[in-house]
């Protein structure tokens, strides 16, 4: 069949674009001594979870789905269907994180917030990683049977047993739904108070006019950051839906539609999709900045890739 190789295809791009990008981003912010701080941490562990999810899990499906056939085991169809949930989970927490990060900065406590990295916060850090296995212990392992139509292993749902149906259903409200309106509701206040600030700051200075004072410059430069925050917004809602909407919608189908027969192209598809989020997060939450882009080409310079240029770019 050649559907199973273009499949196939878009997973092995995963791999060439996702590794280096993450460990690009990873790298640079290790080496980067002012990205030392709460938001920039976060955004590094969310690139090692999405370059794991690659490894751990992308990597075996691309030669499987390739050859039409798992290649690596029973015990690895198991152990990689559960890493799969686990990295959904674990990228879950961190979308959340991150928005309530800057929601702590900018809505709760914009005067007292600091970025420092806390032992508090590395605490914090470890749970998002140690979380994900509860829910996936508590579906429990071995319950999934092998798909040779979709070459790998799925949860069994021909014979369930009520509390194992509840289960199924609490995990994608659980894992999607709440995080989707926690996410919303986070990003909606940045925005909203973002909006207050600028408005509370024109009735100060009079209104907005075109001359060139400080204050009125200020009013303009808060004016396109609430701009950039509204974009950035809409990115990663939208990112989010897309690359998680589709298994989920998939998922709740097999769990409240009785005798439906989702075709093996289109969990191959859903399937794809997802693990589209571990190239998509490095590019909204990094080359989206310009400081990161900056600190990027500035250790390239470092080890010697790249041209030189002024250095007094790199602010």
């Amino acid at each position: 069949m050649v559907f199973p190789q273009v499949i196939a295809a878009f997973h092995a791009i995963y791999d060439v674009i996702g590794l280096p990008g993450n460990l690009l981003v990873i790298a640079t912010i290790i080496l980067e001594t002012r990205f030392h701080v709460m938001r920039y941490i976060l955004l590094a562990s969310l690139a090692l979870s999405d370059f794991l999810l690659l490894v751990l899990v992308n990597l075996f499906r691309i030669e499987s789905i390739a050859q039409e056939h798992w290649l690596y085991g029973q015990t690895m169809c198991y152990l990689n269907t559960s890493f799969t949930r686990y990295f959904y989970i674990n990228t879950v927490l961190h979308l959340v994180t991150v928005s309530y990060d800057r929601y702590l900065a900018i809505v709760k406590s914009p005067l007292t917030y600091n970025s420092i990295i806390t032992n508090t916060r590395v605490v914090f850090l470890a749970l998002i990683w140690i979380i994900p296995v509860i829910p996936v212990s508590i579906l429990g392992w071995g319950k999934y049977v092998y798909k040779p139509e979709v070459f790998s292993c799925e949860q069994e749902r021909a014979v369930q047993s009520e509390s194992i149906r509840a289960k199924e259903v609490v995990f994608p409200v659980a894992t999607l739904l709440v995080p989707l309106l926690i996410i919303v509701f986070l990003k909606t206040s940045v925005y909203k108070t973002a909006r207050r600030q600028i408005n509370a700051m024109e009735v100060q200075v009079g209104g907005p006019v075109d001359a060139e004072s400080p204050q009125q410059q200020e009013i303009v430069s808060r004016r396109l950051r609430d701009r950039k925050v509204a974009v950035d917004v809409s990115i990663i809602i939208a990112a989010f839906l897309v690359c998680f909407l589709p298994v989920w919608v998939t998922g709740i189908c097999h769990l409240f539609v009785p005798g439906i027969n989702i075709s093996a192209e289109a969990v191959l598809s859903t399937t794809c999709v997802y693990f589209l989020s571990a190239i998509c997060n490095p590019i909204i939450y990094s080359i989206r900045k310009r400081e990161f882009r900056k600190a990027v080409k500035k250790m390239f310079r470092r080890i010697g890739v790249g041209s030189y240029s002024n250095d007094n770019d790199i602010v």
